[in-house]
C-alpha cells in the first residue's frame, strides 16, 4: 500500500515521503496514528510541498549544525560528580547534566535525544560522547568526570 509519511519515522523514511507498506501495518499503525496517509494523486502534490519545504529546512539547519559542530569539534566538558573512594559515581550521569555542560560550553542548546551515551557513565574519568544534530551531522565530543570537591 502506497502512504506518503506526514512525519520522520526511523528506518522508514522523511516526512513527504512517498513509501510502500503492507496494508495491515498502515491500516492498523501508520494510519491511526496519524503518521501518514493515502497517496491519492492529490496528497502526492501536497507531498512535494512538504518535500520542497523540508529541503529548505534542511539547507538552514545544515548550515547551524555545521557551526554548532566547529564550536564543539576540540570541546573537552568537564561535569563533577559524587563519587566514591574508587572512583564509582553514586549516580550515573544524565543527558541533562551533559547537555548543560555544552551549553556553558558554547551556548547552544541542544535536545536531549541529539546525545547519545553509548553506556551509562558511572565512573571517573574520560568518555566519548556522540552528537547527532540531524541524519547527515554527528560527531564525538569528550566528556571528563571528575570527583566533585567538598
Amino acid at each position: 500500500m502506497k502512504l506518503i509519511l506526514k512525519q520522520d519515522i526511523s528506518k522508514l523514511g522523511r516526512k513527504g515521503d512517498i513509501i510502500n507498506v503492507a496494508k495491515g501495518y498502515a491500516r492498523n499503525y501508520l494510519i491511526p496514528k496519524n503518521m501518514a496517509m493515502v497517496a491519492t494523486a492529490k496528497n502526492v502534490t501536497i507531498a512535494e510541498r512538504m518535500q520542497e519545504k523540508r529541503q529548505a529546512v534542511l539547507e538552514e539547519s545544515s548550515q547551524l549544525a555545521d557551526s554548532i559542530q566547529q564550536a564543539l569539534a576540540d570541546a573537552h566538558l568537564v561535569i563533577a560528580q559524587n563519587s566514591t573512594d574508587e572512583g564509582t559515581l553514586y549516580a550515573a550521569v544524565t543527558n541533562a547534566q551533559i547537555i548543560e555542560s555544552i551549553e556553558k560550553f558554547s551556548t547552544f542548546k541542544l535536545e536531549e535525544n541529539q546525545v547519545i551515551v553509548e553506556n551509562q557513565v558511572k565512573e571517573i574519568g574520560l568518555h566519548t560522547v556522540k552528537i547527532q544534530l540531524s541524519l547527515d551531522v554527528n560527531f564525538d565530543v569528550t566528556l571528563e568526570i571528575v570527583p566533585e570537591t567538598k
